[in-house]
């Protein structure tokens, strides 16, 4: 202190509470009852006469002021008296706070308008370098955590990259208002990342996320930020070699098996590859599936009901069967699993199958058919056992011939993430699927790097202005007027949206009815036959046809509006109608029926018949968007770029924009059924002048590609690189993962 510290005004404090919650008034008593009048409180002096209440759900720092001085040679005696009585107070631990840009008033309480501004150094004479006098805080769980602040690197906030002040400020924030909530602090969740983040490793601690004190305490010579970048199997080597005696035994003996046990699933579920501090953001969705069960299934419970939606979505069928292997061994060591699923593989190795059907929607939610998969195969009336009697036979369109001197886009030198310096030839004018086992680069090459860079070319207003993301150029896109990535988002987020709307088919049915008899006598106009403004609409729900009703202490709870009865509409409004039919009643029709119900009108009837197409002849035309599920709302994007198609022709005598479709694997939440209907959706497309790319692990849609690029051999770092590009007959001849999974499904179409 004498030596680094001259000159300067300080204050001497006892840290009585470090970083806990509560509210401490039983702590401000005995302070005050010992004659002190303040305590610091999280860097400001309160008053003990009387004390705050604090929030109990903050973490907090309480320190007692035991004194300030300015340190000079004279007043040693008096420096050394308040060293001992603070060290005593602070149990070994002593905070200096020293003034900050010469705020020499800023030590006592009132100093500064009493809020203590200054820099704290923590002294102590149990974990300090006996060299350069350096202390520490006593070690805690929460040090070797990034997602907390008393983890991670305070330059870039736990994320391991550089950031500018303005994103560094928007994640402390973000972690902030979540402490004021009351919750845990910890890292901001996926959502609220920050736009523009550059992936180049932060300054300060070179990408291991964590601070220097927390970077420094070392277990059989290795940092946690050292063990965090090893791969999953390389971990469980490492702790297999452990070999701890004694004491460190004793602590160490179930935590390395818990740790161990949860490795053991994580490889047996195929991602041994990945590191341990692999960023969320940049994982496959199979990839974070995995992971999701992993945390779920490797606790070795026994005696448990798992319930699983969809677990083989995003996985590859050379993953299928690991996981299945899994879900098998966790079966047998006495658990019961009831998967809700469309993957084959999955459904053939169910040990008992519950089938419902017959149909979607309305007119699902029956027991066709139970029993193994050969009894569901013999059922009548099982759509899902007809086919796994009799799958699809590929090709089900002739293929499309690959001719070199045609348009294509050339893609050079991708090496996003894990791409290895790819080079590619993407033909346009056909369906190409990009294939893969999880990881293998599968999204960042379609995604990320072709459809942004298409994007960005398109929009781009000069050849000087354009810059290629994570590849050196691509060529070709000079052939292509636009690209759109047709997703499972959402297609909106109000009841009002519906498929109708959506489409734009409804403005030619309320223009059908402004032209009847009724509507043109009451002088009812377009605008009439609209629930979203105007006066035809009911006004009690506003043209929801739901109200919504507030419920203490429980979720808000939608009913049918007790006015208009879910029909949208006033009553002079539904007076009016067409062929027996009011507006309201065309909002709860299904697809099926209104297409014979519009028949005799070709631009309201071809839109709903590519609906029926698709399997959507279930929906109704007024079905609120919010209850539709990804699968349905992809379709519903289908079905819309393929009703310009034919407006573009027929309407307006043009020949339709060149688009560059982009689809990540369509088939999530598709029954074997639906896989076919939306195969030939994609034939329509291609056979319209488009280019379709889909990401798919779909045998049954890779079986029916033109061209397909077959990414691997495995995934992680052992993945992006192409191991063959070609026809599916090509992908089958090289014997990658995915050509082996392939020939069965191939050798249909020939017997």
């Amino acid at each position: 202190l004498l030596r680094d510290h001259r000159g300067q005004h300080v204050g001497l404090l006892a840290p009585l509470v470090v970083n806990r919650k509560g509210v401490y008034t039983d702590l401000a008593k005995w302070a005050k009852a010992r004659g002190h009048t303040h305590l610091r409180v999280d860097g400001e002096f309160l008053s003990l006469s009387p004390f705050p209440r604090i929030d109990r759900f903050k973490e907090h720092t309480l320190e007692l002021p035991v004194g300030d001085i300015v340190i000079a040679p004279e007043n040693e005696a008096e420096l050394r008296m308040l060293l001992s009585k603070a060290l005593d107070l602070g149990k070994g631990v002593l905070h200096l706070l020293h003034p900050l840009s010469g705020l020499d008033d800023s030590m006592v309480p009132g100093g500064t308008q009493g809020r203590g501004i200054g820099e704290v150094t923590v002294f102590s004479t149990k974990r300090a370098c006996p060299v350069c006098g350096t202390s520490y805080p006593e070690l805690d769980p929460r040090m070797f955590s990034y997602n907390s602040k008393h983890g991670w690197c305070t330059r870039c906030v736990g994320t391991g990259l550089k950031l500018t002040r303005e994103q560094r400020k928007a994640y402390d924030d973000s972690v902030r208002d979540d402490d004021n909530k009351g919750r845990e602090q910890s890292f901001p969740s996926e959502e609220a990342e920050v736009e523009g983040v550059v992936d180049e490793p932060c300054s300060d601690c070179g990408g291991a996320r964590l601070n220097p004190a927390s970077r420094g305490v070392t277990f059989e010579a290795q940092a946690i930020s050292d063990i965090a970048r090893l791969s999953v199997s390389d971990t469980r080597k490492w702790i297999a070699a452990l070999q701890l005696h004694g004491r460190d035994a004793d602590i160490a003996r179930d935590v390395v098996s818990e740790i161990a046990s949860r490795l053991e699933f994580l490889e047996d579920v195929g991602l041994g590859y990945l590191t341990l501090d692999r960023a969320a953001p940049t994982l496959s969705g199979g990839e974070a599936q995995r992971i999701r069960l992993a945390a779920q299934l490797g606790s070795n419970l026994q005696g448990v009901c798992y319930v699983l939606d969809e677990p083989t979505i995003g996985l590859h069928p050379r993953d299928n069967g690991i996981l299945l292997n899994a879900l098998a061994k966790l079966g047998a060591a006495g658990n019961t699993l009831v998967v809700v699923e469309h993957d084959e593989d999955t459904i053939r190795r169910a040990e008992h199958i519950i089938d419902i059907g017959p149909g979607a929607g309305k007119r699902g939610g029956r027991l066709v058919a139970e029993g193994t998969a050969a009894d569901l195969s013999r059922a009548p009336d099982s759509l899902t056992g007809r086919l796994l009697a009799s799958p699809l036979r590929h090709p089900l369109v002739p293929r499309r011939e690959i001719d070199w001197h045609a348009p294509a886009l050339m893609l050079r030198g991708a090496t996003l993430h894990n791409l290895q310096e790819v080079d590619l030839r993407i033909p346009l004018g056909r369906l190409v699927a990009v294939t893969g086992v999880s990881g293998s680069g599968k999204s960042t090459l379609a995604r990320d790097v072709l459809l942004a860079n298409v994007q960005s070319a398109l929009t781009a207003k000069s050849a000087s202005s354009r810059k290629w993301q994570g590849c050196i150029s691509l060529e070709g896109f000079q052939h292509i007027d636009r690209v759109l990535e047709v997703d499972q988002t959402p297609i909106g987020k109000t009841p009002r949206s519906c498929p109708a709307t959506y489409i734009g088919f409804w403005d030619a049915i309320r223009k059908l009815y402004t032209e009847t008899l009724e509507a043109r006598a009451r002088g009812y106009t377009a605008a009439r036959f609209s629930f979203n403004t105007g006066d035809g609409r009911c006004p009690a729900c506003e043209g929801q046809g739901v109200r919504t009703i507030e419920m203490s202490f429980l979720p808000d709870v939608k009913v049918h509006c007790d006015t208009c009865h879910g029909a949208r509409f006033n009553p002079e409004t539904l007076a009016v109608s067409w062929r027996g039919k009011s507006i309201g009643d065309v909002l709860r029709m299904e697809v099926d029926e209104a297409v014979g119900f519009f028949a005799s009108m070709p631009n309201i009837s071809h839109p709903l018949q590519l609906l029926a197409d698709v399997g959507l002849g279930y929906l109704t035309l007024g079905q609120p968007s919010p209850t539709l599920s990804g699968g349905e709302a992809q379709r519903i994007k289908l079905v819309t770029e393929l009703s310009k198609v034919r407006d573009d022709v027929t309407r307006r005598g043009q020949k339709p924009p060149k688009t560059l479709y982009v689809l990540d694997e369509p088939t999530v939440g598709l029954h074997m059924a639906d896989v076919e209907k939306l195969i030939r959706v994609l034939h329509r497309l291609v056979d319209g002048g488009h280019s379709v790319v889909v990401i798919e692990h779909d045998l049954d849609v890779i079986a029916e590609a033109d061209w397909v690029v077959d990414l691997g051999p495995d995934g992680g770092a052992a993945g992006g690189r192409v191991v063959v590009a070609g026809t599916p007959e090509a992908v089958v001849t090289a014997r990658s993962h995915t050509g082996v999974a392939l020939a069965p499904v191939l050798a249909r179409g020939a017997t």
